[in-house]
């Protein structure tokens, strides 16, 4: 069994990231407060009020960030017609007056010299000539046209990171069409979202303010920032919580932790399941809570009796009495304990067995009765804003065929709604189902993003027509034919959405820069050209103010204060739904799934090892996200690639000896599918059966001149992958070698 031979204090002492991070903050001319508000929390203006207008011609326009997905509410400083500042709104119930590095850094987006100026067309092997929006939609539209005609509508499939314009988009393909709307779901959460849908009916959030005990299974709150969790969990650290970090790497929230678990990587599930051992063999369960709120108990609790801290130990690395202090220390904690159901992680779509071990801990959340308790986890329903529809013209006929990689049918009920997007490379190539000839791309990168980037780039090559919506030039914009540039989030409005009771709008501080058009006119644009424009014969403004109707405000009213709270009215069930508490089968918690069992997998969660076995020089490539950049997005941005220009591959200290590798040496990283060369960062803070990249570097296109081939790609390496049940990429299930080049 592995144990670290390293301490908290002397990885401080050497540690590259938080250093980095307080040069990022002092370089942004921010007040650094420690680790935690360096990497979440760092302080704004602490305006009471907003100011209408300040000294000079500068002005102030609340808005909505959208340097991560977050949606933070932002000040957007207006000087001479240029942004000069950005700060945390204080009255925004996500941001409190508050931005981490990449939302203060977001002006450097709007003035990236290398962003898209104009639309674009390709006229050779990395070559493009810039062209009018009138030629672009007149040569996308009848070539559509042409396709559908020739293939049928579902030729056409649309890629997205879904945001605040998604239900355009998918009205778009619905109008085409064609049911092949897909986002990057199998690459982030898909695993975590089949495993709480079938026991909880719907994915909970923890209550990170009031929480009492934390288990982190490889989420990384400080790395993969969202800044109103992070303001949270430290409020609730610094009233007296304990926070538990599982992680085969020391990462940014393991080093700030209580306890860092540096637990094998793909044995996350083991461990619940040991924890719930101890938890019902010693009745530390909320028998009242399980009683009345779930079915299943029985099966599960005749089920982990085979699952005792001491065979969890020879799996995890984890020693027996730990799992059994921590089961203890966690029921003892309990209403306000957790552990949290991650988005990526453990849990999300790293690992084969993701939906087993995401299945485990939400069995375990329930036996500690946290749900609806403060502390706990929290299962609420939205703001229902208004209905749109009146104002959209005809509603589009729903398409007929079915989907290109079965989500939602026969074969694949639980991926319903998640998609599987890393086999469309092989569904190109391979030409089945059905021939896909064309290809949409919005606010995503599936080259770097999505597995066996190599595969997908062969791929694009076979399509008659790849169009690509971006800000910038990324990897798979320079393989498109045409690219259509968006204009920034400081240059749009978008449409408006609800945080809690308040609702929130995008709306531009300065004029487009540049010939750019926010993404409804392109979708429009492209939807009169391709024969389909009667269904977009509205604006933004009308569309929002739709939305707005049930509360009667205007966009025009909320774009003073950029944010209303509005009396909140509980969401109405769904039809056949008033008699359930939960949108399960039973209507309660399933600690025995009906669903799963439906889908083939077993009812109550069991151990199943991860899918590759690490083994002589064979390594597993595990990768995560980093506090100063946003997947693959934010890396050409000029104050965030100063705070990490590339990144590095952690490999452990005795590996690396063995290897002959030295902290700074390049090395060569190959996999079944591809070969990248990285620098090595040498250190004890990393499980030695892995290796670790973070994610979103790599870049492979010249024109982001200030990141082109800073760092490597892990999707390079990664092979094509498809998780049980979930249909998820099971990307940390990646066998590699590493050898010194350099």
């Amino acid at each position: 069994m592995w144990q670290p031979k390293l301490s908290r204090r002397r990885f401080l002492k050497a540690g590259a990231i938080t250093g980095a991070l307080a040069v990022g903050s002092s370089l942004l001319r921010q007040p650094v407060g420690g680790l935690a508000e360096a990497a979440g929390g760092v302080s704004g203006s602490g305006l009471a009020t907003l100011p209408a207008a300040v000294a000079g011609s500068e002005k102030v326009i609340p808005s909505l960030c959208e340097m991560c997905s977050a949606k933070c509410g932002i000040l957007a400083y207006v000087r001479e017609g240029r942004v000069v500042k950005i700060e945390g709104n204080p009255k925004d119930p996500q941001a409190a007056g508050k931005l981490c590095a990449r939302g203060s850094a977001g002006m450097k987006t709007l003035y990236d010299p290398d962003r898209l100026k104009s639309p674009m067309k390709r006229v050779g092997e990395g070559k493009f000539d810039p062209i009018s929006w009138d030629q672009a939609f007149q040569e996308i539209g009848p070539k559509l046209k042409e396709l559908k005609l020739q293939y049928g509508p579902q030729t056409l499939v649309w890629a997205a990171h879904p945001e605040l314009p998604a239900p355009l988009e998918q009205r778009f393909m619905a109008a085409f069409g064609s049911p092949n709307y897909t986002g990057h779901a199998p690459t982030c959460y898909s695993s975590r979202s089949v495993a709480y849908q079938a026991t909880y009916g719907g994915v909970p959030g923890v209550d990170y303010q009031n929480v009492r005990y934390y288990i982190a299974p490889g989420r990384n709150l400080l790395g993969g920032i969202k800044n109103p969790e992070v303001r949270k969990i430290v409020a609730a650290r610094k009233a007296g919580a304990k926070i538990v970090v599982l992680d085969p790497r020391m990462s940014e929230l393991a080093m700030w932790a209580d306890e860092w678990l540096p637990i094998r990587p793909g044995t996350d599930g083991a461990f619940m399941l040991a924890l719930m051992h101890v938890i019902i063999k010693e009745k530390l369960y909320d028998a009242e809570f399980v009683a009345a709120k779930t079915v299943g108990f029985d099966q599960l609790a005749a089920k982990v009796q085979e699952y005792s801290p001491e065979w969890a130990e020879k799996i995890t690395d984890i020693p027996a009495a730990t799992i059994t202090r921590i089961a203890r220390e966690l029921a003892q904690a309990r209403p306000a304990a957790a552990v949290d159901p991650c988005w990526h992680a453990a849990f999300g779509s790293q690992y084969y067995n993701s939906v087993q071990g995401g299945r485990a801990a939400a069995c375990l959340n329930a036996l500690l009765g946290n749900l609806g308790a403060k502390g706990g986890l929290i299962l609420g329903s939205p703001l229902k804003l208004g209905d749109p529809t009146g104002v959209m013209g005809p509603e589009p006929p729903k398409p007929t065929a079915p989907r290109w990689d079965g989500a939602g049918g026969k074969e694949w009920p639980l991926a319903k709604g998640l998609g599987m997007i890393q086999t469309l490379p092989l569904r190109i190539l391979e030409g089945k189902p059905y021939p896909i000839k064309a290809l949409i791309v919005s606010h995503l990168n599936p080259i770097r993003s999505c597995p066996d980037s190599g595969k997908f780039i062969q791929a694009l090559k076979q399509l008659e027509l790849v169009v690509t919506i971006d800000i910038q030039m990324n990897d798979t914009a320079y393989h498109s034919h045409y690219v259509l540039p968006e204009s920034t989030y400081l240059e749009r409005f978008d449409p408006v959405m609800a945080v809690g009771p308040t609702i929130v709008l995008r709306q531009p501080a300065v004029a487009p820069l540049f010939n750019t058009k926010p993404e409804e006119e392109i979708i429009a644009g492209l939807a009169q050209a391709a024969g389909i424009g009667q269904y977009f014969n509205f604006t933004l403004e009308q569309y929002n103010n739709a939305l707005l109707a049930p509360f009667g405000i205007t966009q025009e009213q909320l774009k003073a204060q950029g944010q209303i709270k509005v009396n909140q009215k509980p969401t109405a069930p769904e039809p056949g739904e008033e008699s359930k508490e939960f949108k399960t089968p039973s209507g309660k918690i399933e600690l025995a799934s009906q669903a799963i069992a439906s889908a083939g997998g077993s009812p109550v969660p069991v151990w199943e090892p991860p899918l590759v076995k690490p083994q002589g020089d064979k390594l597993r490539l595990i990768q995560g996200h980093v506090p100063m950049h946003t997947h693959n997005t934010t890396q050409n941005n000029a104050y965030l690639h100063a705070l990490m220009p590339e990144n590095e591959l952690w490999i452990h200290t005795q590996v690396a000896a063995r290897l002959g590798i030295r902290d700074g040496d390049l090395v060569e990283v190959t996999s079944e599918v591809g070969k990248v060369r990285i620098k090595a960062k040498v250190t004890e803070a990393i499980h030695p059966e892995a290796v670790f990249m973070a994610h979103g570097f790599g870049c492979s296109s010249p024109y982001l001149t200030r990141t082109y081939n800073r760092g490597a790609s892990g999707a390079a390496l990664i092979p094509i992958l498809v998780a049980p049940l979930s249909g998820a990429a099971a990307q940390c299930e990646t066998l590699v070698t590493v050898r010194k080049v350099g």
